[in-house]
């Protein structure tokens, strides 16, 4: 009995020790579009607003998702200004996602086979216990089956497609000045992903980490960009957020 469960044990142990690795390995999947002004390069501090004016900025999600792009804009040598009006920049964000859709994919399933070996004629020697004589004779020994893969073939299937996306947009802070002239915009950075996943919360260290490689930068076009939950930017994201306080009062709801 105990043997039983030693090797029950082990085996819970070694599955859920598979079901923890593939999940640290999964690849996330996103499409990058970021754009700079070159004339302005000097801007390093910033104050945080929301795109909508009239968002919550009080609600858990809006202060989880503010506190990971803080950290994401840290690793560009960029901080939070103490007063708005001391700021260089406003940093509007805005993130989501979309009302899920349907799209159809071809995808590759493997196709097996059953392969039959031929058979074989196998000499058999058997004494015979009363007169002692040996007798030979000859029988047919079955081919051995096995399953093999011969291929692939396509098939169209259906998926549920959910968008979840991120957006950072600095623009010149005009807090002390007058008119109607507007901002000018310095950078901005949007992160898209398309995929069956609709926990929005799972992703957003992910798209931040996205963004904190591209502020600044010009991509020209959708840039792909694959994180894995290891990767030393993701990392990144995810122990800034840890070290705040108010990240244990987040929902651990999806």
């Amino acid at each position: 009995m105990k043997r039983f469960q030693n090797e029950f044990y082990f085996t819970i142990g070694a599955f859920l020790a598979i079901v923890v690795l593939s999940g640290c390995n999964t690849t996330y999947e996103m499409e990058v579009d970021a754009i700079t002004n070159p004339a302005v390069n000097d801007a390093e501090s910033y104050v945080i607003v929301p795109r909508d004016p009239e968002a919550d900025v009080n609600d858990l999600r809006y202060k989880e998702t503010v506190a990971y792009i803080k950290t994401a804009l840290s690793g560009k040598g960029m901080y939070e200004a103490l007063n708005a009006q001391d700021a260089d920049m406003v940093v509007e964000v805005d993130y989501g996602m979309e009302p899920p859709r349907r799209e159809f994919k071809v995808v590759e399933e493997p196709v097996f086979a059953t392969i039959q070996q031929p058979d074989r004629i196998q000499t058999v020697s058997q004494r015979d216990p009363k007169t002692g004589r040996v007798i030979t004779y000859t029988v047919r020994v079955p081919g051995a089956r096995s399953r093999e893969l011969i291929g692939y073939q396509e098939r169209l299937v259906s998926v549920i497609v959910n968008e979840k996306y991120m957006e950072l947009t600095a623009k010149e802070n005009l807090f002390e000045q007058s008119g109607d002239i507007p901002a000018q915009e310095i950078w901005s950075v949007r992160v898209k992903n398309y995929d069956e996943n609709d926990d929005l919360r799972e992703y957003l260290p992910i798209m931040a980490a996205s963004v904190a490689d591209y502020v600044g930068e010009d991509t020209g076009t959708n840039h792909s960009v694959r994180l894995k939950e290891k990767d030393e930017v993701v990392q990144f994201i995810k122990r800034g957020i840890n070290k705040k306080p108010e990240a244990d009062a987040f929902p651990s709801e999806g």
